[in-house]
């Protein structure tokens, strides 16, 4: 009796279902036609600004040389005439119209661009060195970087600034080597760059040569946030010196870094400093520096007590 009621309950689905998926497939189908449409549309919308745009590119107005660089990063598929304007743009007097230029060329197909890209590597021109650089970066692949790595002792602050953050956006563990003497570059764009780039490879080797930067004397604000950072991201007991001597730091997110890397990889000597600093107001993002110090030291007491 059970089995008769189970089996008539399934053949009264199957006819629901079937219905229903007759409804289903002609929307599916007209789906399909029109999104076929609508590529095509977009191909031939793409192909028919591309004219506009290269000449925009050298209009006296900033925003119409900026917004051609966005419809050319439209479509990955732009003519060597195209990619070559973007590059040539690269060395534009105005910021963002040489991000938008860096950014239309990464999102060209590799092979279309990967060539004149590092081509344009050993230009003369720095700004076009490090615009390429930094699409090379948003590219983000092996063979990138290692296009990128002979570059980074480029004479000019700007290139290597361009090539550490692409090098760091790459996120290859292989490129810390090249990396880590900039700490002491003379130029503290290069050293924020670099600070940057190794903190997102986060290799807790590099965390007490990064804190070491933060009690230099007269070590920029942005440099020490960078330092700091990257420490936080990472940190290891060798850098306990220096991370409490940022405990005082005159910046408070220096302050507030310095507070989560103790609660990661600190030890017992530093209960005192952080217990100081719970009363710590200096403003973060999210609380103040005393109520990080005080995350750290329920951190520390759940590790003592692991320990």
């Amino acid at each position: 009796m059970l089995e008769n009621d189970c089996e008539n309950a399934t053949r009264g689905k199957r006819p629901l279902a079937r219905r229903l998926d007759d409804l289903i497939q002609p929307a599916r189908r007209w789906l399909r036609r029109h999104a076929r449409h609508w590529v095509a549309w977009r191909a031939r919308r793409a192909a028919l600004s591309e004219p506009a745009a290269l000449a925009d590119l050298a209009d006296p107005a900033p925003i119409r040389r900026w917004q051609a660089a966005l419809t050319l990063g439209r479509n990955p598929q732009r003519s060597p005439a195209a990619i070559a304007a973007l590059i040539a743009a690269l060395t534009d007097p105005e910021p963002f119209v040489r991000w938008q230029a860096a950014d239309a060329l990464a999102k060209q197909e590799t092979s279309r661009v990967f060539p004149r890209l590092t081509a344009a590597l050993s230009d003369h021109d720095p700004l076009r060195r490090a615009g390429v650089a930094e699409a090379l970066g948003r590219i983000g692949d092996e063979a990138g970087c290692m296009a990128l790595r002979p570059h980074i002792a480029d004479p000019e602050p700007a290139v290597r600034v361009a090539v550490a953050a692409a090098l760091g956006a790459c996120g290859d563990p292989t490129s810390i080597p090249l990396l880590s003497p900039l700490l002491a570059d003379p130029d503290p764009d290069v050293r924020r760059a670099v600070a940057r780039s190794l903190g997102c490879v986060a290799d807790p080797c590099l965390a007490a040569a990064l804190a070491a930067g933060l009690t230099e004397p007269g070590q920029p604000l942005l440099v020490r946030r960078a330092l700091a950072a990257a420490v936080a991201r990472a940190p290891h007991p060798d850098a306990q010196p220096a991370l409490l001597a940022a405990l005082t730091d005159p910046d408070s997110q220096v302050r507030g870094y310095a507070a989560t890397a103790l609660g990661h990889a600190g030890d017992e000597s530093a209960y005192g400093p952080l217990a100081a600093a719970q009363t710590d107001r200096g403003q973060l993002l999210r609380g103040t520096v005393g109520d990080e110090a005080r995350r750290a030291l329920k951190m520390l007491e759940r590790r003592g007590r692991r320990l």
